[in-house]
């Protein structure tokens, strides 16, 4: 299992990704320096609430929605948890073979 900052890490990456930014534009959105968005984004480094803020406002996002990190967990897992709801919940199984076929 992944760490909390393994996951932050990429949930910003993946943030800034969606909104075109690279990485010297959001540490010029968030006034800091590139390296730390890059130490953030690398899992090295978790930013301090002032910096958190900024992101929150950069990104339009909630503090809730910034953590929402499940979608980056390995796929394995993902693949399990999927199986196992659709195995609790006939009605969503068919619901997902109607999107899908």
């Amino acid at each position: 299992m992944q760490s909390v900052k393994d996951l932050f890490g990429k949930r910003i990456k993946e943030l800034r990704k969606a909104r075109n930014l690279t990485q010297e534009q959001l540490a010029e959105l968030v006034d800091i320096d590139t390296r730390n968005i890059i130490k953030i984004e690398n899992s090295e480094t978790f930013p301090r609430v002032k910096t958190l803020d900024k992101l929150l406002e950069v990104f339009q996002i909630s503090a809730s929605e910034i953590f929402q990190t499940a979608h980056l967990e390995n796929s394995d897992l993902l693949r399990k948890k999927i199986f196992q709801k659709l195995e609790e919940d006939e009605e969503l199984t068919k619901l997902i073979y109607k999107m899908l076929f």
